[in-house]
């Protein structure tokens, strides 16, 4: 059997006008996969508050842990108790010679660390994916608090950006919660005949949510397809108001939460803290699809914002 050289030059031919048309198809990274050698410090304070962690500990730690040569990013977390500095290492520095440098920083921060806080414990995680983690990172500044910031753009911009072809999430990070807090006189509860836990179980009802089971419906082309089947309250997405909600006694009588407790709407105090780079700011988070060609999901967003800034607040 013989094959001529005109067969093998179509055969070619057709293979490298298959190859352009798969072209566009391909997925397109702005940073492809790559392992990246980080660096942990992790240590505990027994009984301490984020808030103190963070300030007394994490804050110094991440100060000069990033002032080491070859180190290329730093993050921290601080939390009840414990803290964690995330260092991100240059691909063009040694990973060994530079965890060292990090131990002696680490040992001579230490000695000037308040009392109770425990040796800092210095590990590599190897390597990290730069998978499934945001490739764009939007800091934003305004003269608002942070609460309102992240308000703002979790309701008017985040779902914007989710709905672009290509995007898999949006996070919206950096502030604290909005809380309802609730404080009681215990003297009043004991002569009402009314327990804390009354309480609890008036506003879990108050704002019920109670799965009912799951159900099949006809879908598109007579499909069937499963659902979720929840009976949720219509109060859930309404301000909270204890003057709306029923408390019942051990007797059977009724008396309205707003008698029981002084209601008061703020900032969650902090259980955790988290900063790039020293900054404290308020973050928007995209991460693309896995198949996204991220180059072009990129200018599509800087796109979306540019025009989409005009509706923002002034500053």
């Amino acid at each position: 059997m013989k094959i001529s050289s005109f067969s093998i030059i179509i055969a070619f031919a057709c293979l490298f006008i298959i190859g352009l048309l798969l072209t566009p198809k391909l997925p397109v990274k702005l940073n492809p996969s790559r392992k990246i050698p980080v660096v942990n410090v992790s240590f505990s304070w027994w009984g301490q508050s984020a808030r103190v962690v963070e300030a007394e500990v994490t804050s110094k730690l991440e100060a000069m842990l990033s002032r080491v040569q070859g180190v290329s990013e730093v993050s921290s977390n601080s939390s009840n108790g414990s803290g964690n500095v995330t260092i991100g290492l240059s691909k063009h520095v040694n990973p060994d010679r530079a965890r060292f440098e990090i131990s002696t920083v680490a040992r001579q921060a230490w000695a000037s660390l308040p009392q109770g806080v425990s040796y800092p414990y210095i590990y590599m995680s190897g390597t990290s994916e730069d998978t499934n983690i945001p490739f764009l990172r939007y800091t934003i500044n305004a003269p608002f608090s942070p609460v309102q910031i992240q308000e703002y753009m979790s309701d008017n911009v985040k779902p914007k950006i989710a709905e672009i072809k290509g995007v898999d999430h949006v996070d919206v990070t950096g502030a604290d919660r909005m809380i309802y807090k609730l404080e009681y006189d215990y003297v009043q509860l004991r002569s009402l005949g009314i327990s804390v836990n009354d309480i609890r179980v008036a506003i879990q009802s108050y704002l019920t949510e109670e799965f009912l089971g799951i159900g099949k419906i006809e879908g598109e082309n007579n499909t069937e397809q499963w659902i979720r089947i929840a009976l949720i309250s219509e109060n859930r997405n309404q301000p909270f108001d204890p003057a709306l909600i029923q408390v019942k006694n051990n007797e059977g009588t009724i008396v309205y939460l707003n008698r029981l407790v002084k209601c008061s709407y703020e900032e969650e105090e902090a259980s955790s803290s988290f900063r790039i780079n020293g900054l404290n700011s308020i973050y928007l988070s995209v991460t693309a699809k896995e198949d996204a060609n991220q180059l072009n999901l990129r200018r599509q967003i800087q796109e979306f914002l540019e025009k989409d800034q005009k509706n923002y607040p002034s500053g």
